[in-house]
């Protein structure tokens, strides 16, 4: 039995803080949500006026508790500044006349802890519950999800003691993110150094987000493929990566293992999470092998990638001169058609297609690939005209399902409509029971 056609309800919850509108970026998720910076004192304290910053401008609401060694390397004014909100350094400080236990009142005021930079002396006292100033009294009253990232020399980073330090830590449920290794404060080079503020910031995103895809792996495509005709020119179409780099991210925030695949030419943010996998391919035949080969046990396959459907029937060696009147001749032959090549063997894994197509016929041209491909969805979208979806920021579709289903997501910017695919995906909608 179909189920009726039927809307996408915009903002609807999936928690109790979820942003207020549509979210354009990964980092609205910060919108409206309630965060405690705690800084402690070392150097790269400044790059936790950075990532206080980064998260303000994003909408989230900053407290910063800071010891009284992080007010060494950097003032309190500095983060009162950048965030608008209070900042406590002193166990006896008094924000507001009902503060009367302020490290309880701001433990419970949080929605998530960030100890941003944690140096091996506070990370001893979490892993072994010394409260003796506000911001380790704060972090152990706090009850939420919390993040830390490390940052001293190498030295203190490799010893023993701070390595079990951080492994208790990790057992009672903290996320502890890796120092990279690279030239430190001191002259050193090695591990030790902050985690780079853009990776904290996804973390704490992640931290925010609903575990909905948890435990899962998906693989996404995104972009254009090129097929080269000669060493210079290739084929190609408008399509800029923006929806599969935003289905990406959304599937990493809730949660998922991810590989993202993107043609060359694909627009795939600098700053991605680690543990995101991305792959970059050129032509059909390339993006169809690494797809056949990251299929393996996938829950999902989303394949929002744009393939080109010709190319040259032969890759011409150097670059065809322009001489004489005549233009050389060009022919095509067909590309493969990997949804339908690798469709037969997906086993349990769910399978989306999207088809942009233009005329008054969309739906019905893509109610024709989905049957035509044996997908499990696919996403409608227009190309060209009013309302085309190449290198638009937003994005207006209609997820269809083998189960004739119907629900139109958007208009809405990508992540969003990303974010919304994600969880129909997920509720397992219009699947004939």
């Amino acid at each position: 039995m179909k189920d009726q056609k039927q809307a996408a309800k915009p903002n609807q919850k999936d928690s109790p803080d979820d942003p207020p509108a549509p979210m354009s970026s990964p980092l609205d998720r910060f919108l409206a949500r309630r965060i405690l910076l705690v800084v402690t004192g070392g150097i790269a304290a400044y790059k936790a006026a950075e990532l206080a910053r980064l998260i303000t401008k994003s909408g989230g609401l900053v407290r910063v508790a800071m010891t009284e060694a992080a007010t060494r390397f950097i003032t309190p004014l500095t983060f009162t500044s950048l965030t608008g909100q209070a900042v406590v350094t002193d166990l006896w400080d008094r924000v507001n006349a009902d503060d009367n236990v302020i490290h309880v009142a701001w433990s419970q005021w949080a929605e998530i802890m960030i100890t941003c930079p944690a140096t091996a002396n506070f990370i001893a006292k979490l892993a072994h519950g010394l409260a003796d100033d506000f911001a380790s009294c704060t972090s152990l009253a706090f009850q939420g999800p919390r993040l830390v990232a490390p940052a001293m020399n190498t030295g203190m980073y490799l010893n023993p003691a701070t390595k079990s330090n951080l492994e208790i830590l990790t057992k009672r449920g903290y996320r502890v993110l890796e120092s990279p290794e690279g030239l430190l404060a001191c002259g050193t080079i090695g591990a030790g150094r902050m985690a780079e503020v853009p990776m904290i910031a996804w973390e704490a995103a992640r931290l925010l987000s609903p575990s909905l895809l948890k435990g899962r792996r998906v693989v996404v495509t995104g972009g254009a493929t090129r097929e080269p005709w000669d060493d210079i020119r290739f084929l190609s179409n408008r399509s800029s990566g923006l929806m599969g780099s935003a289905l990406a991210s959304a599937a990493w925030l809730l949660g998922a293992e991810v590989t993202l695949i993107a043609g060359l030419s694909a627009t795939v943010p600098n700053t991605l999470p680690e543990g995101l996998n991305v792959q970059r391919v050129e032509t059909c035949d390339d993006l169809l092998t690494a797809v056949a080969q990251a299929l393996d046990g996938a829950w999902a396959l989303v394949m929002n990638a744009a393939p080109a459907d010709f190319k040259p029937i032969e890759r011409i060696k150097g670059k065809i001169r322009k001489s004489g009147q005549q233009a050389p001749a060009l022919t095509l032959t067909r590309t493969p058609d990997i949804l339908k090549t690798l469709s037969p063997q997906k086993g349990q894994t769910i399978m989306v297609g999207f088809a942009a197509e233009d005329g008054e016929d969309l739906k019905s041209k893509a109610r024709d690939k989905l049957n035509a491909k044996n997908l499990d969805y696919i996403a409608a979208n227009r190309a060209g005209g009013q309302g085309d979806v190449f290198e638009s920021d937003s994005i207006s579709l209609t997820l269809m399902s083998s189960g004739g289903s119907e629900i139109d997501v958007g208009p809405y910017p990508k992540f969003q409509a990303a974010w919304e695919l994600w969880h129909l995906l997920a509720s397992g909608y219009g699947k004939i029971s």
